[in-house]
């Protein structure tokens, strides 16, 4: 071995496989040290691409490899731009000036890949690296050829919600802060009592990077306890889908659990504007007839241009979003998928090993 930190995983993965890769990583050229992937591993070493990539993302764990993502123009395939998972929320969001084309392109995950530098280099000598080079066939290590749609973002929507969710640690503390509010004696102060559960709510949905929301918007017959703004919809299916243009959180700090009432007026609501998404946010989980009632809701509009579904949280979802510290984007998606597939008993736990698609809103 090249790299002595694959023998760790020589009985995991196929020995012959993590011996062909460790020997084709330690005899690349230095130009060709970039750019790799799990596409151009698979081809190259005739490995499923679940296992190219298992090893990638094994090598980045060493500080052999250094993974980045690199924005591509959609029109001519002309590199943009290397960018951090940080960075890639902007640039889905704010167009990206291609010198090629000669003008802005808008980026979506499918323009956007997954790859990997060389950071370490095989603990060899030279002259043993010349040695396997001699025997190795000459390879053609073009750049362009190394990247195909399965190393695109389209393909990893883990990466999506964790580039626009992902708090600090400090927002997490503040988090619970705010929670333990919301069972302090606030008297008759019924006012107060409420808006420690909309604080807290707000809080959080806040840190979806480009959603900012409010509890102050009134119409001429109600009040929203929260209003969030959504500037972010996607071409392709996603949980911004629903949340786009903006969605309502109507939230109950009381100890009865929320029925149907809330749900029949929070639909009526959404029935007036543009709103695709609603939470009825309260304590206790809510009756076993709102889930019937935002069951029949979602079947009544799932044809039509606007779909409206409305999901129930409470102090049990909180854990998962608190405590647990599951990305919220995820947990929405859980949550809607609950209403569309009619399966109120489906858990956030079932779906934790496996990448599940969306279901076609049309």
């Amino acid at each position: 071995m090249f790299y002595k930190q694959f023998l760790t995983i020589i009985d995991v993965l196929n020995p012959d496989f993590v011996e062909s890769f460790d020997y084709w990583l330690a005899t690349l050229p230095r130009n060709n040290q970039k750019n790799i992937t799990a596409s151009v591993v698979s081809s190259r070493l005739g490995a499923k691409y679940s296992i190219a990539e298992s090893i990638l993302k094994f090598a980045e764990k060493q500080h052999i490899l250094e993974s980045y993502y690199l924005v591509k123009c959609p029109d001519c395939d002309y590199n943009l731009d290397i960018i951090t998972k940080d960075e890639v929320a902007d640039v889905l969001i704010n167009p990206v000036f291609c010198d090629e084309c000669g003008e802005d392109k808008k980026i979506t995950l499918d323009d956007i890949y997954v790859a990997y530098k060389v950071i370490q280099q095989a603990d060899v000598s030279e002259d043993e690296i010349a040695r396997a080079i001699d025997k190795k066939l000459k390879q053609s290590e073009e750049s362009d050829a190394n990247f195909f749609k399965a190393d695109s973002l389209l393909n990893k929507p883990d990466i999506l919600y964790e580039t626009f969710y992902n708090p600090s640690e400090l927002a997490y503390k503040k988090f619970i802060e705010q929670r333990e509010k919301l069972d302090l004696d606030y008297g008759k102060n019924t006012t107060a009592k409420g808006k420690a559960l909309e604080t807290l709510v707000l809080e959080i949905f806040n840190q979806i990077r480009y959603v900012r929301g409010t509890n102050d918007v009134k119409t001429k017959t109600n009040q929203f306890d929260c209003t969030l703004l959504c500037g972010v919809d996607t071409i392709y299916l996603s949980v911004f889908n629903y949340l786009s243009p903006f969605f309502i959180i109507e939230c109950k700090n009381e100890k009865e659990k929320p029925d149907n009432t809330y749900i029949n007026k929070l639909q009526s609501i959404m029935d007036t504007n543009d709103a695709q998404f609603g939470i009825v946010f309260g304590r206790k989980d809510a009756t076993k007839p709102c889930f019937e009632i935002s069951r029949e809701h979602y079947l009544l509009h799932k044809t039509s241009n606007k779909q409206q579904i409305i999901i129930t949280c409470s102090d049990e979802d909180l854990k998962y979003i608190i405590d647990k510290k599951v990305n919220l984007l995820k947990y929405l998606h859980y949550k809607i998928m609950q209403i569309i597939c009619n399966s109120p008993t489906a858990t956030y736990e079932m779906f934790m090993k496996e990448q599940h698609t969306w279901k076609n809103k049309k």
